[in-house]
């Protein structure tokens, strides 16, 4: 197993495929809340046909160390280490749901460092006084007890995936919440506050961002629903929006196929565009 160190502990990480010449991209995968890099299945074998794929494990989550209280911008950082360690001179940073968050932050932060950003069912808003209560209680029961698989299931899953993920791949759903309630509680517990309690608002920072950018979500996405996506896609230069028909919060696995068509070739024209450039607009 591979590890890079950081300043909140050790990352998992796995690597595939190679870059095509010195000066590539890293493709970088950073996964969502309560789910570990195994989210990116479908996606690793095709990126790694184009250049050099990290997949990264979160803080607390799969097989990363539990971290000491951290915020996203802690975690920012963290990466920043990681890129440091293994040789990143610049990324092309694709994030879902916390993954995004941390992925726009460090475009803002360092954005000599990126060459294309794509943010799946994410946001750049903060949660309402009412969510941040529900989710400290979910939280701390979590980190005390742990969760039942029948109370995730009722309550936790319709939040994460979408209706037909649920109806027609239920085994899916299952294995997923199986994986979930494994990792660290403390772990869970330090991640959430930090991406569902303490997180800033980040809308007012996006026009800072000049890179290409490519925005997903689904459209029954009920976690971080289409319209923050809107936003986000309105407040960058040149970023095109697409919404996947039938799906939910969890896209890369609920429909791989569409969420492919649209992250292969971005990918692939920003490692041969080499220099960072605007796009036209879209939405769909």
């Amino acid at each position: 197993m591979a590890y890079v160190q950081t300043r909140l502990g050790r990352f998992f990480y796995e690597e595939r495929g190679r870059a095509r010449s010195p000066d590539d991209a890293a493709i970088v995968l950073l996964h969502g809340y309560l789910f570990d890099g195994r989210m990116w299945g479908p996606q690793v074998g095709p990126l790694a046909e184009l250049g050099r794929v990290l997949v990264f494990d979160g803080p607390g989550h799969g097989k990363t160390e539990v971290p000491p209280p951290f915020s996203l911008e802690d975690h920012t950082e963290a990466l920043g280490d990681a890129f440091r360690e293994l040789g990143v001179a610049s990324a092309i940073l694709i994030g879902l749901s916390w993954g995004g968050m941390v992925a726009m932050r460090f475009a803002i932060a360092h954005g000599d460092r990126v060459r294309a950003i794509a943010l799946l069912d994410t946001s750049a808003d903060v949660n309402t006084r009412s969510e941040r209560l529900k989710n400290r209680a979910f939280l701390s029961l979590h980190r005390r007890m742990g969760f039942p698989l029948s109370l995730f299931d009722r309550q936790i899953a319709p939040i994460l995936w979408g209706p037909d993920a649920r109806r027609y791949q239920p085994g899916l759903v299952e294995q997923s919440a199986r994986d979930t309630l494994g990792f660290d509680r403390e772990g869970v517990y330090r991640a959430g506050m930090a991406i569902m309690i303490e997180r800033t608002y980040l809308e007012s920072k996006l026009a800072s961002i000049r890179t290409p950018t490519l925005v997903l979500c689904g459209r029954e996405d009920r976690a971080t629903p289409p319209d923050h996506s809107r936003r986000i896609a309105s407040k960058i230069l040149g970023a095109r929006l697409a919404l996947i028909d039938d799906c939910g919060h969890t896209s890369t696995l609920e429909k791989p196929e569409a969420v492919n068509a649209e992250l292969v070739p971005f990918v692939k024209d920003a490692l041969e565009a080499r220099t960072p450039s605007a796009r036209p607009h879209a939405a769909s």
